[in-house]
């Protein structure tokens, strides 16, 4: 995968049920090939999948390069669900697509700078996966239970 030319699939985009899973996946296959390009591999948001599955970088990364496709950074992220309730696993998902800076935190700055970057005007999203879509050019709903903090000032 060469992330100069293409974008890494979105946050919301799953291997194996798992939100995150595949642009790690994306990221780490353009890591180990030399073309990622301004995207991080083992980022904040890929740290968070590995801490929930109870991997690393190294092993992630490794499970991504031992097949030409998902096949086999898809059994790792099966192995390591194995000891997982579907509870667990929605919860999981549920808290990285609503991941977002807590209110009064130097987080919320920065990410309205980069919402008001790259966001297309779009004053609704609040979340990081939704920001990431709207940058690389994926449609996203309008949303309606934008926090106070993401509101434009008046």
């Amino acid at each position: 995968m060469d992330l100069t030319k293409s974008f890494p699939r979105s946050p919301k985009a799953t291997i194996a049920g798992v939100t995150m899973a595949a642009r790690a996946a994306d990221k780490g296959r353009a890591s180990a090939a030399g073309t990622l390009g301004e995207y991080n591999y083992d980022c904040p948001m890929d740290r968070m999948l590995f801490a929930f599955l109870g991997t690393d970088g190294v092993e992630y990364l490794a499970a991504v390069s031992s097949s030409s496709d998902d096949s086999g950074v898809a059994k790792l992220i099966e192995a390591k669900l194995a000891s997982k309730s579907h509870k667990e696993i929605d919860d999981y998902n549920h808290h990285l697509l609503r991941h977002a800076p807590k209110a009064g935190t130097d987080g919320v700055g920065y990410f309205l700078s980069g919402r008001e970057r790259v966001g297309h005007g779009r004053t609704d999203i609040f979340t990081w996966p939704d920001l990431i879509d709207v940058e690389e050019g994926r449609e996203v709903p309008h949303r309606s239970d934008t926090p106070d903090w993401a509101k434009p000032a008046h």
